[in-house]
């Protein structure tokens, strides 16, 4: 027996013809506002969560000089990680998108929150802080991945909205818990707040498409085209120079602003986290037709610059005013730099592992020099012209980083330079039917086939596959030989070139599809849509198989019926029935029997079979 959770769907109308730009809220929000909630109580407010217990004097707890180790080591450890994860998105894959890396993350987390209480130790408490630090920013790499993973696999208006919500839940939650849930209780509580986010994010996680039977979303990014360098100092460099300034601000936000015992300025973060969410649904609500990250961006950094120049105004008497623009300023840049990500990986179809393995990593690595700088500068206690100097030198990092940031074109066009992953579904990996075409820098074994694929990062190694049979020089037939063919072999040959029409067809059929989605300038996910109504779908069937709402699914047929000026179901059959066709068929039956051809009736027999690999990459829910 199977059971549905309620969603709830933000639908806003955008013209007469019925299309409208779709949310669906889910417990997507809730999972990821809980984790939110863990990460902010256990890296930024962990002396606070665990501090010493009236009640409990005896029970274990946190100095508040080792808060910065605890930070450092987990930024620093967790970045790497999230660097190897993405440097290594393709060769550990399995493990990666499975429920057990789930479970192994989440007990990293909860083990290094443990090892906290460990601080107390008069001898080794520096060594538990470290140690502390290192495990969770392990286990929070590998939750990041997945996180983002599961994000991707939404539209992205779905991804706007789940993502502000989540932030607006954990930093409400985290307030409440910073400053009226006594010690131990909060330690205790952020001890299973990961088991907790684990239970939601496990019913979220389908399983892999290979077990399904079904063609990847998601692809590795090509060797042959795409260089790591090039794509990695285009997208992440200016993500680390961001990240200083998100560092920065996440420090002030979360370390010193709602920890306040003053509740005014609590009331004042909680309605900017509020005003933050009606920003990005605004922005939702007036774009025209499409929603890129480049809109929220737009929108979202005068905020945020703002909110850097509120800085000067947390010592002075205006510190209230300061806390709304600097909170809401911290709310909406993290909440547009997981949308960044999530975008990216969405809309291209990359892989969402080396998306957020790069990208995040790349983050965290800045938020180290970001959140010291910060740390120290309040803990010496510096004067008005200082902030205003500090606020100045983020403001200039934050602008180099946003003009530098890739924008959607930009990217649009590193990927078509690349193997264009749409005309590829199956395929990250390249198949060579004749073992005489051999690989480079490896042997051609007459009883093996070569395969190369996109193993690593940006394509890998070699991979051979052993095939049983005798190869074609075994046995070599004279040209002029006289055929002894029998009639149950020519049957088993006629039955295999019905098979092969079939699968020429269904090729066909694909290419035709593709090509109009490239004439019409169709997104990723309307093109899967194209698909279905092809094959003769309707709209609930799309619902179902994509996994979205019903009016998820109208929206994507009627922003397809516009782009392609069509009105109704029939015209789009019309059109794919109509594309011309590639006539190979009957220059396949004209080489068919000449006697060097592979498909000649004389070699079938001893022709070595292929084999398909593919990569294990998520696919739809």
């Amino acid at each position: 027996m199977t059971t549905s959770e309620p969603r709830i769907t933000l639908s806003i109308k955008r013209t007469d013809d019925g299309s409208s730009a779709t949310g669906e809220l889910n417990s997507l929000s809730l999972g990821f506002g809980i984790f939110q909630v863990w990460l902010f109580m256990a890296i930024y407010n962990a002396s606070q969560m665990m501090a010493p217990s009236d009640a409990f004097p005896a029970f274990p707890f946190l100095p508040e000089e080792l808060s910065l180790p605890v930070l450092v080591s987990f930024l620093a450890i967790g970045g790497i990680c999230l660097l190897v994860i993405g440097a290594t998105n393709q060769l550990f894959l399995r493990f990666y998108v499975s429920k057990r890396a789930l479970a192994a993350a989440t007990l990293l987390c909860c083990a290094g929150t443990a090892l906290l209480y460990g601080g107390s130790s008069p001898n080794l408490g520096i060594a538990f802080a470290i140690a502390g630090g290192a495990v969770m920013g392990l286990g929070s790499s590998l939750l990041f991945v997945i996180w983002g993973t599961t994000f991707a696999r939404f539209q992205f208006a779905t991804i706007v909205l789940n993502t502000s919500i989540a932030y607006v839940l954990g930093i409400a939650f985290s307030v409440v818990f910073a400053n009226w849930v006594p010690s131990p209780v909060s330690g205790l509580v952020t001890l299973l707040l990961p088991i907790a986010a684990m239970l939601i994010l496990m019913r979220l996680i389908p399983r892999p498409y290979y077990q399904r039977h079904e063609e990847p979303i998601f692809h590795p990014l090509s060797a042959n085209k795409v260089t790591a360098t090039s794509f990695i100092a285009r997208f992440g460099a200016p993500v680390l120079i961001v990240g200083v300034t998100l560092g920065a601000l996440r420090s002030v936000c979360i370390g010193e602003v709602f920890p306040s015992a003053s509740l005014t300025i609590q009331l004042m973060f909680a309605l900017s986290c509020i005003c933050s969410l009606i920003i990005f649904i605004i922005a939702i609500a007036l774009t025209k037709r499409d929603l890129f990250w480049d809109t929220l961006f737009r929108v979202t950094m005068p905020i945020t610059m703002a909110g850097i120049a509120s800085i000067a105004l947390l010592s002075g008497s205006f510190d209230v005013l300061g806390s709304f623009f600097v909170s809401m300023g911290y709310v909406c840049l993290e909440i547009m730099l997981w949308v960044f990500f999530a975008g990216v990986s969405q809309q291209f179809r990359i892989s969402p592992i080396f998306v957020f393995g790069i990208g995040r990593g790349l983050l965290e690595l800045g938020s180290v020099f970001g959140s010291v700088l910060v740390v120290q500068a309040f803990k010496v206690g510096m004067s008005d012209i200082h902030l205003t100097q500090s606020a100045l030198v983020l403001a200039v990092l934050l602008s180099v980083g946003y003009a530098l940031l890739p924008r959607y074109r930009e990217i649009q066009t590193m990927i078509n330079q690349m193997s264009n992953v749409h005309e590829r579904p199956e395929a990250p990996v390249q198949m060579w039917d004749s073992p005489a075409k051999g690989f480079p820098g490896h042997p051609s074994p007459a009883d093996a086939l070569t395969a190369t694929g996109t193993i690593g990062m940006f394509g890998g190694r070699s991979l051979f596959v052993p095939v049983t049979g005798t190869p074609p020089e075994a046995n070599p037939t004279p040209a002029n030989a006289p055929s002894t063919t029998t009639v149950e072999e020519a049957a088993g040959a006629a039955g295999s070139e019905v098979k092969e029409e079939t699968e020429e067809e269904k090729g066909s059929f694909q290419r035709r599809c593709e090509e109009l989605s490239g004439q019409y300038l169709l997104s990723a996910r309307e093109k899967e849509v194209l698909v279905l109504l092809a094959k003769g779908h309707n709209a609930s069937f799309i619902q179902e198989q994509l996994c979205v709402s019903k009016s998820t699914a109208k929206t994507h047929i009627n922003h397809i019926y516009k782009k392609m000026d069509i009105h109704t179901q029939q015209e789009l059959l019309n059109m794919v029935e109509d594309r011309p066709r590639p006539k190979r068929k009957a220059a396949r039956n004209a080489a068919a029997l000449k006697p060097d051809n592979p498909g000649n009736p004389a070699n079938v027999a001893t022709k070595p079979r292929s084999r398909s690999l593919r990569a294990d990459i998520f696919a739809t829910k």
